[in-house]
């Protein structure tokens, strides 16, 4: 959910100022995101906070790659429980505060936090309390010209209207570094469902990143429907079409290839020739 005044933006172009939110789906979504984030962060030796509900997190981003000492620090939240049972903001704002502190004395030129507080949720008054936290940190960073942060929260584990709150309190969406991007078409990996979305005209010279995106998303599929969200696409060619029907009944027997929000014309000349009756291939939501 997002704000009117909210700013979307791919992970690598986050900048100091953003307080950016994060709703995973799950971890092939965390990975993605925050992973880029922190491993983007690292090369650039940037300081890393990692904010966690526990001290054996792994952090994402973190596989086969060496930190040079004191780039990362992992900051546990078990003291963020109040005596009876409850979540404590200040406690994590105060956390947060002295690492930031402490990573400014120390002459870095750009400070990466990230903290996922999910476990605030299975607390007493966990919500509120968050949305309390959120505000907080939104005040904190915003004004900050070397904090960058994103906010991260399983969205499995909230309903509509606690997305909706909690997206409140970010000024700023991240989303994922697109797999291609040009002046023409940009390809991004969606997760909730998997698969790609498609933006701006499909022509014969971008079959290839096409077939390698989807390469890639079908690599690391289980067998589940792959969706491809086309609102976007104001052009595909018929060469374009063809290959995804080729992809399609490739995978028939498993999970079929669907095409959501097609734009009107398109869909009707698929429906017109027939190409929504092709083994795997199915047209989704409109």
């Amino acid at each position: 959910m997002e704000t009117l005044s909210s700013v979307r933006r791919p992970v690598r172009e986050l900048r100091p100022g953003d307080h950016a939110w994060l709703a995973y789906s799950g971890e092939d979504e965390q990975r993605h995101v925050v992973g880029s984030f922190v491993r983007d962060g690292l090369e650039a030796a940037h300081k890393i906070i990692y904010l966690a509900g526990s001290d054996d997190v792994d952090v994402p981003g973190m596989h086969g790659v060496r930190a040079r000492p004191g780039l990362l620090t992992v900051v546990p939240l078990a003291d963020a429980r109040r005596p009876d049972g409850g979540f404590d903001p200040g406690t994590v704002l105060a956390a947060l505060t002295g690492e930031i502190a402490g990573a400014e004395d120390g002459d870095y030129t750009t400070i990466r936090v990230t903290a996922d507080m999910t476990f605030a949720l299975d607390l007493p008054g966990g919500l509120g309390e968050l949305l309390r936290c959120e505000r907080h940190i939104e005040r904190a960073v915003c004004p900050s010209t070397r904090v960058t942060a994103i906010c991260q929260i399983d969205r499995r584990r909230l309903s509509a209207d606690a997305r909706t709150a909690l997206a409140a309190t970010h000024s700023t969406f991240v989303t994922p570094n697109p797999e291609f991007a040009d002046s023409v078409l940009q390809i991004v990996r969606t997760f909730d469902p998997v698969g790609l979305s498609l933006l701006g005209e499909l022509d014969a010279s971008r079959h290839t990143v096409l077939d390698e995106a989807l390469n890639k998303v079908l690599g690391a599929s289980r067998g589940e429907e792959i969706h491809l969200d086309l609102a976007g696409l104001g052009f595909i060619d018929l060469g374009a079409l063809n290959m995804l029907a080729d992809v399609a009944a490739r995978r028939s027997g498993t999970g079929p290839l669907v095409l959501d929000r097609m734009p009107l014309q398109l869909r009707t000349i698929m429906e017109t020739v027939g190409w929504h009756m092709l083994p795997g291939l199915r047209l989704g939501t409109v």
